[in-house]
């Protein structure tokens, strides 16, 4: 069992043993292929790798058992409903205009389910949207805590920081402020952070940057 005091070795060996289900994400069906070369990922597959996240850290963050488990659960497979008009956009170019349009494309969304899952996944939507329980703020915790599992292999998926050219305060900040109350995720990322740099992810800051800094 990981502590608070578990070394970066430590917890970077954990975070391979929490990616062996991963491996789900790309066994395919039907026979079909892809290509492995190139580092890819649905929303449907984030979704999944949540649900993955946070089986693990509940126990480690909500010890007494306070949490809901079921509305954890729906407000993973609900949140991001409006993508599936949108698409995904990454966090670093995300504006509050397209906030909006999300918002809007959420309702259109929810409307066209079964009239049974319709209030439901709204609801659920506009809570994690809000961080309107705590529950949600679980998992806007664990929503950002993810791709630092799915961004581990160095081979191909670490180059996306350069090749978006996302910096390493702006890869880190909103998921320090998501983790400001969750301890073990936040060692997770200090871990996770430590190899990144070990491993040269981050694209070069500008000199002048730095220096207006």
């Amino acid at each position: 069992m990981i502590a608070l005091t578990s070394t970066h070795d430590e917890i970077l060996a954990e975070m391979e043993r929490v990616r062996v289900l991963y491996k789900l994400k790309y066994t395919m069906r039907y026979e079909s292929a892809r290509d492995m070369r190139v580092h890819s990922e649905s929303v449907a597959e984030h979704l999944f790798s949540m649900q993955i996240i946070s089986q693990y850290f509940l126990p480690l963050e909500d010890a007494g058992g306070k949490l809901d488990r079921v509305r954890i659960n729906e407000l993973i497979l609900f949140h991001e409903i409006g993508e599936i008009e949108t698409g995904d956009i990454l966090n670093s170019k995300k504006t509050d205009q397209h906030r909006a349009i999300e918002r809007e494309a959420a309702e259109r969304v929810a409307e066209s389910l079964p009239e049974s899952m319709r209030a439901l996944a709204l609801e659920r939507f506009h809570e994690f949207e809000q961080a309107a329980s705590p529950e949600a703020v679980f998992v806007q915790a664990v929503d950002k805590i993810e791709p630092l599992f799915e961004l581990w292999d160095e081979q191909l998926a670490l180059p996306l920081f350069k090749k978006h050219g996302i910096m390493r305060n702006v890869a880190l900040d909103n998921k320090r402020e998501a983790t400001t109350t969750f301890p073990y995720m936040r060692r997770f990322l200090e871990a996770w952070d430590s190899r990144a740099m070990a491993l040269d992810t981050f694209p070069v800051e500008p000199i002048q940057d730095r220096i207006a800094r």
